[in-house]
């Protein structure tokens, strides 16, 4: 008979659950059957699982499951029970069988001095194994989708997509691309190796089962529903973002870039040839444009064809920004040069927009008002940067003048160089004139010249050719300097900011500025460390999915990086996916006499895995999960 202890904590009761069940590749239905104990543990009811009894068809009549349970509690705990003599012989057997395996599985166990069966969760599970079945299978790695997926949970964005139609296979779907994306860095294909071979991913979100596997189109399905709903999840996520980190939205950093497609992409309305930022002229492109914040967060970006041009780009932004906004009077714009034509300048200020940006005309030779206050600034480097607010004839803003020594050094280095090249050029044409076999028609070398003015452009205006010839041969080229130009190196290194702020100050327009870094980090972080280019789709919509997939993995991404980096730990994004992925997840293997144990867990994190951990105010770890099987 059961000892009842004082312990009112607790209180037991057990039953048999019926679990429905369905076959993935028949399709059929059946039932598995438990018997479970509901125990009522500081107020609060739980269940849990004592003995698997299989799929046992006289399980199926409740009356049948009624007389099993009463046999075996009473088996269990002692009990002499009455009336169970017309109960029928199979129960009685059935009982016996099950009762057999209850013994084996639970046989150091105390039964009479136990309330909780098995034994409550603070009491050390005690087996006696045989340490040479011990084996470790199935490692995967584990910290950096443990670290992601509370990440995204902390931006709530489970309810983000639930509030936009999404069903719950389809969110979980979401989050293992944005993860994947996010960790792997590679095509759709290439992802699902990674979830079948190498990661825990998907068994944290519910794909566990060998047969469920992620197939590539499951993850094209879900990048195109994600940008279908673009503009939605793009206004909630940001708003989540902005709340989580207290963010004051006044800055608004815009910039463009593009990234190129490998093949020709003949159908493609998308795809074309234009000005490239990674100076890959040979294949056709597409543009990209970003509004970021001041922290690095993406508010909202747009896709066009690879051949638009920057200047034509800024209203679209500005419909954007009310369209995502409450208010846009007095927000400021930063921005390169090239948006800032006069034109877009003139738009910002009708639109009660502040701006400041990189002027796209230079003032030659401007000397700084030596009345006037220079300001000097460091660099990163340590190196000096004039700074000087002025306003200049014919233009209504203000300007600032900022000369940089590194910007200098690189300039000159730069110029040098193209001085050399186009000079040694010009040399060898001319030695050449006194060779065998060399045309020497004036009107050829007229033409090899005009070849290598286009070749070197940005110097050939700066000299003054000449060549002599005889009876329409040449036989001499001689060049010069034009004077204007010996004294043009003070520019080098200079360069001028624009800004329609009423008051304004060196140090104010500077720091503003200088948040355009931020638009440089983002553009990096999503070409390099997300591996936006190149671009291999060939359907448009498609290629549109793929670049907003890579944006919201940037958003997770810089997330993660902007919680870190407010704890001091400044390291790029490759370098903490390396730190986390020395946190892996495997299964123990080990046996005893009587049964075969499983345990899945996770291995404790490193020291600076365990930083990032806390730095996020994330876990580090995961429960166990154990599971066995009991020999008959």
């Amino acid at each position: 008979m059961l000892v009842w202890r004082d312990i009112p904590a607790y209180f037991a009761s057990m039953f048999i659950r019926q679990v429905k069940k369905k076959n993935t590749k028949s399709g059929k239905i059946f039932f598995q059957y438990q018997l479970a104990q509901a125990s009522r543990i500081e107020g609060k009811v739980k269940q849990q699982s004592i003995l698997y009894l299989g799929s046992e068809p006289l399980l199926a009549d409740t009356e049948n499951r009624k007389m099993l349970l009463g046999i075996l509690q009473a088996k269990i705990f002692g009990q002499s029970m009455l009336f169970t003599g017309d109960y029928p012989k199979s129960i009685h057997e059935l009982a016996e069988r099950y009762f057999e395996k209850f013994q084996i599985k639970y046989k150091d166990i105390a039964i009479e001095e136990s309330v909780s069966i098995p034994p409550v969760k603070n009491k050390a599970q005690l087996e006696t194994i045989d340490v040479n079945s011990i084996g470790v299978e199935d490692s995967r790695t584990f910290g950096g989708e443990h670290l992601c997926s509370q990440i995204l949970e902390k931006l709530d964005f489970a309810h983000c997509l639930d509030s936009l139609g999404f069903e719950q296979k389809e969110i979980e779907l979401a989050h293992i691309s944005i993860i994947s994306r996010a960790l792997f860095s590679a095509s759709e294909y290439k992802t699902t190796q990674y979830l079948r071979d190498n990661s825990e991913l998907k068994r944290m979100f519910g794909f566990g089962d060998e047969n469920e596997q992620i197939s590539h189109y499951s993850l094209y399905r879900i990048a195109d529903k994600l940008y279908d709903k673009k503009d939605l999840i793009d206004k909630l996520l940001y708003k989540k973002l902005t709340g989580l980190f207290n963010i004051k939205d006044s800055l608004v950093i815009y910039d463009l870039s593009n990234t190129y497609f490998e093949g020709r992409k003949a159908n493609s309305t998308l795809a074309r040839y234009g000005r490239s930022k990674e100076k890959r002229n040979d294949c056709k492109q597409v543009v990209f444009t970003g509004v970021i914040n001041a922290q690095g967060f993406i508010r909202y970006s747009r896709i066009y064809e690879g051949n638009t041009p920057d200047v034509s780009t800024l209203e679209d932004m500005i419909k954007d920004l009310k369209t995502h906004s409450d208010t846009i009077s007095y927000k400021v714009v930063v921005m390169d040069a090239g948006f800032a034509s006069e034109e877009n300048l003139q738009y910002l200020t009708r639109q009660n927009l502040k701006y400041v940006c990189v002027s796209r005309k230079q003032i030659k030779n401007y000397h700084i008002n030596q009345n006037a206050s220079v300001y000097t600034v460091k660099d990163k480097r340590d190196n000096p940067i004039e700074l000087q607010v002025f306003a200049p004839e014919g233009f209504s803003d203000t300007w600032m003048y900022v000369k940089s020594e590194q910007k200098r050094v690189k300039e000159q280095s730069m110029a040098d160089k193209i001085f050399t090249r186009f000079e040694e050029e010009l040399i060898s044409l001319s030695n050449g004139l006194d060779k065998k076999g060399t045309t020497k028609k004036i009107e050829k070398v007229w033409e090899r010249i005009g070849r290598l003015k286009e070749k070197y452009r940005l110097v050939s205006g700066k000299y003054t050719i000449e060549v002599f010839a005889k009876n329409g041969i040449a036989n001499q080229v001689t060049w010069q300097k034009k004077e204007s130009e010996k004294t043009s190196q003070i520019d080098y290194g200079v360069y001028f900011i624009r800004t329609n702020f009423d008051k304004s100050n060196e140090i104010q327009l500077w720091n503003v500025y200088n948040t355009v870094r931020e638009v440089e980090a983002t553009f990096r972080c999503l070409k390099t460390d997300l591996q936006l280019r190149p671009v291999h789709h060939q359907k448009d919509e498609r290629i549109e999915s793929h670049l907003y997939l890579a944006i919201l993995a940037y958003q997770l991404v810089n997330t993660i990086r902007y919680m870190l980096k407010q704890r001091g730990i400044t390291s790029d994004w490759r370098n903490i996916v390396r730190i986390m992925n020395t946190q892996s997840i495997q299964s123990i293997i080990f046996k005893n006499e009587t049964k075969k144990f499983c345990v899945r867990k996770p291995s404790k994190p490193i020291k600076e895995a365990l930083d990032i951990y806390q730095a996020t105010n994330t876990k580090s770890m995961v429960p166990d999960r154990k599971e066995y099987v009991v020999y008959h």
